[in-house]
């Protein structure tokens, strides 16, 4: 990853449902960030998968890595906004990395209002800036 580029870390929860469900709505989430033109959107692995079993590596179920230039990220905040007022049951947490400079949020719609969501995206993109 150079300095020209982020890395965001997203990952979708369900206080209910199954991980079948959690991994389709990852996917719908994938297809709408890939139209933004972003440089990479890839699901993030947990690592091998234990001795005897098929799976040569394991996926981590609600997990994606975004990887994107910086002016991109705003975009990407409003699509995550937008995405999550669709679908209320499914808080999202972002992981942002831009050179050695790291923030994390978590979205919440039930806990976290409009407002205080745009507050912490005009800080997270301040601090990406510098």
């Amino acid at each position: 990853m150079s300095e020209n580029t982020a890395e965001l870390i997203i990952e979708l929860s369900l206080d209910h449902g199954d991980a079948a469900e959690l991994d389709e709505l990852t996917r719908q989430l994938r297809t709408e960030i890939e139209e933004l033109h972003v440089d990479s959107t890839e699901q993030v692995s947990m690592g091998a998968a234990p001795e005897g079993t098929k799976s040569a590596d394991l996926s981590a179920i609600g997990q994606m890595a975004v990887t994107l230039a910086p002016a991109i990220i705003p975009p990407l905040f409003e699509l995550l906004k937008s995405w999550v007022e669709r679908k209320p049951a499914t808080p999202v947490k972002i992981k942002v990395k831009v050179g050695k400079r790291t923030a994390q949020i978590e979205y919440d719609p039930t806990k976290t209002s409009a407002k205080d969501l745009e507050v912490i995206i005009r800080t997270l993109n301040k601090s990406v800036k510098k």
